[in-house]
């Protein structure tokens, strides 16, 4: 059964890559992908979290807020498209037995101020942004975090790579805050992980994006899992 679902996946998202249905028949497509992803991942075997031993809980939350849209280019603002990732990674966590803290529900993005504070007691924080360029050709996925986390950031950065198609920024996906743009950031320097989901300023970046995120939600789902097993 999860053959088939799985087949059927790849040909509606061929469809649907290739752009040749009517806008709104795009829309349900891209609902059809997203109930195919959670029939498909309930099909098959979850991980096999230990449940003899308490586990922690993952905080996610998206960047900016509902009254800091953050980047904007044309009809998409950062806020709103990272909330719509964070949602989706809080339900394959979720859906896994892990528990989670987010920054809000729904199209509810609450400010920096309310992240910080979920990160402490939790077993990892990530929080999600886009990168924005004066350059419309600057691309590339990216996650900032401490020297300890690493490991976990170059894991991330990967995993939305490799479900968007999209290459790796700095060393091999990890870019230390130091050397990140912003310098020290308050989500990082209490023990969280950012990443840079790609360039809002790049057309053909944040069109993979849109058609895709859900994918790389689910994968990036997939690496907190293993590393909650594995701590």
């Amino acid at each position: 059964m999860a053959l088939f679902l799985s087949c059927l996946q790849l040909v509606i998202q061929e469809v649907y890559n290739a752009n040749i249905l009517p806008e709104p028949y795009q829309t349900i497509a891209s609902l059809g992908l997203m109930f195919l992803a959670v029939l498909i991942g309930r099909k098959k075997a979850q991980p096999n979290l230990n449940q003899n031993q308490p586990l922690g809980f993952v905080t996610v939350t998206a960047g900016h807020s509902n009254v800091d849209p953050g980047a904007v280019s044309g009809k998409f603002k950062e806020a709103e498209l990272v909330t719509n990732f964070r949602n989706a990674v809080a339900y394959y966590l979720k859906s896994s037995g892990i528990s989670i803290k987010t920054d809000g529900v729904g199209t509810t993005n609450n400010p920096l101020a309310s992240a910080i504070k979920l990160i402490k007691g939790s077993s990892v924080a990530v929080e999600f942004h886009l990168n924005a360029a004066g350059s419309s050709q600057a691309n590339g996925i990216e996650t900032i975090a401490l020297p300890k986390d690493k490991k976990l950031a170059q894991d991330l950065s990967k995993a939305v790579a490799a479900a968007l198609g999209s290459r790796l920024r700095g060393n091999e996906g990890w870019i230390d805050q130091s050397q990140s743009a912003r310098g020290k950031l308050g989500f990082i320097s209490n023990g969280g992980l950012i990443v840079e989901l790609g360039f809002i300023s790049n057309e053909d970046e944040i069109s993979r994006f849109n058609a895709r995120y859900w994918l790389a939600a689910k994968a990036v789902a997939d690496v907190l899992i293993d590393y909650e097993k594995r701590n």
